[in-house]
């Protein structure tokens, strides 16, 4: 049976993370992929804004060589992982783990990658992804540790 979403602190974070994280991947960080025509006036102003307030030279007009590569990443994984994580964290799918150990390790990497032009400014995805790998693998190794009793490397619940 599954246990509420509540009563799992970790999942409930992992949940708001990807309910925040979908418009901002829809309204924000993917709009360099859509054609100037899709795109509201509204959404044009909330990144003619963003750039001119923050002055993020990922969104700049010139953002590195590398950078549209993550974009794309965000696109075929970020957002299919995040519409399929929503429903799965509710429904305490047993792949949960899995999933987003893959994804917290993807942000980790990207995040470190991109640091030195972020700043402070992606801090939290940073932190994010790392603690997510390492709750993961945590919740893994305990599964595969009990299915052939073994001792876990993990002994402690995050």
């Amino acid at each position: 049976m599954t246990r509420p979403l509540l009563s799992r602190k970790l999942d409930t974070l992992y949940f708001v993370f990807f309910l925040i994280h979908l418009p901002i991947m829809l309204f924000f960080d993917l709009t360099p992929l859509y054609h100037t025509s899709l795109l509201p006036a509204p959404l044009l102003t909330l990144r003619t804004w963003y750039n001119s307030t923050y002055g993020d030279r990922f969104f700049s007009s010139s953002p590195p060589v590398w950078f549209p590569v993550f974009t794309w990443l965000e696109l075929l994984f970020h957002l299919p992982l995040t519409l399929w994580a929503i429903p799965a964290l509710l429904r305490e799918d047993p792949r949960v783990p899995l999933a987003l150990l893959v994804f917290g390790m993807e942000t980790t990497v990207t995040t470190v990658r991109g640091w030195g032009g972020l700043g402070g400014m992606y801090g939290g995805y940073l932190a994010l992804g790392v603690f997510m790998t390492l709750d993961c693998y945590a919740r893994l190794d305990r599964l595969i540790a009990k299915q052939y009793r073994l001792e876990p490397v993990s002994r402690k619940q995050i």
